[in-house]
């Protein structure tokens, strides 16, 4: 019988540190294509109002901030439901241990999601976007998202009583 709760925990917490995690490398992401986010948005879009001074300081601050905020919600309800599919499918799953079990889970996950959101990110973002941030990004902290979550369903596992050896007879 699958054990939600088990689940439930193991995801929730995994999803925090991977929103965490995903947080800070989309920051990091809007700081080294700022000037071509800039360019292509902001810029152009008020480029008839004169000049446009921007804080980059404080705009990454917030991206920062609302990075690791954002992903840290989408990594509580995303690790809730990834948590809940984990515990109903872990027995089928193929991998001697929970981690791997975690992986191959995240791994297709991973698949489904860059296929699905694929051609529409190529289609606003370009195909280099796509390779950085779906590909390479997005298949690492897949990979980490696994992992953790393996590693968490092992560490919420109920624990074992103590078996005592029965007692030693005088020869």
């Amino acid at each position: 019988m699958a054990d939600f709760g088990r689940g439930i925990k193991a995801g929730i917490v995994s999803g925090i540190i991977y929103g965490i995690v995903v947080g800070i490398i989309t920051a990091l992401i809007v700081a080294a294509l700022w000037s071509t986010l800039v360019d292509a948005s902001l810029y152009s879009a008020y480029s008839t109002m004169g000049t446009l001074t921007v804080d980059f300081g404080a705009i990454f601050i917030f991206m920062l901030i609302g990075g690791i905020v954002g992903g840290i919600i989408s990594g509580i309800i995303g690790g809730l439901i990834f948590g809940l599919i984990f515990a109903a499918v872990y027995n089928s799953l193929p991998g001697s241990s929970s981690i791997i079990k975690g992986i191959v889970l995240a791994l297709i996950f991973w698949v489904i999601f860059s296929l699905a959101l694929g051609a529409s990110s190529i289609g606003i973002y370009g195909i280099m976007y796509y390779l950085v941030v779906s590909v390479i990004v997005g298949l690492l902290t897949s990979l980490l998202w696994g992992f953790l979550l393996g590693k968490f369903w092992d560490m919420f596992a109920p624990a074992q009583p103590i078996q005592q050896a029965p007692p030693q007879t005088p020869q």
